[in-house]
C-alpha cells in the first residue's frame, strides 16, 4: 500500500490516537468473538484464564475493512450530533501508517 511522504504532516495527534484505540477495539472485538464462538470462554471461565486465552488469539488487520468500519462509526455520529467530527475521514493508508507506528513504538500486532 503506498504511503504519502509527507504523512507526519497531515494526521494530527488526535487522528492517530482515534485511529490506534479503534484498531485495539477492532482487535478486542475480533479477539473475544473468536474465543466466544469457539466455545474456550463461557461467563463461568475466570478472568485470568480469559486474559491468558487472549494472548495466545490471533487478530486480523485489514486496513480498508478497519478503515470503513470507523467511517461508518463517524457518520453515524455526524447523523445523531447533526455535525461533523473533528477526525473527519479515515483511510488504509492512515490505517497502515498507524498500524506500524503501533508497531514501531513495541506494540504486538500480528498481521
Amino acid at each position: 500500500m503506498d504511503r504519502p511522504q509527507n504523512i507526519d504532516n497531515i494526521l494530527p495527534a488526535e487522528k492517530i490516537a482515534f485511529i490506534a484505540y479503534n484498531i485495539g477495539v477492532y482487535e478486542s472485538v475480533q479477539k473475544f468473538g473468536s474465543l466466544i464462538t469457539s466455545g474456550k470462554i463461557s461467563g463461568a471461565t475466570d478472568a485470568e484464564k480469559v486474559a491468558e486465552l487472549l494472548t495466545e488469539t490471533t487478530a486480523f488487520y485489514d486496513s480498508e475493512m478497519i478503515s470503513q468500519i470507523i467511517n461508518s462509526m463517524l457518520r453515524s455520529q455526524s447523523r445523531m450530533r447533526g455535525s461533523l467530527t473533528t477526525i473527519g475521514r479515515t483511510t488504509a493508508v492512515e490505517i497502515e501508517y498507524v498500524i506500524e507506528q503501533l508497531k514501531a513504538g513495541g506494540v504486538s500486532l500480528r498481521k
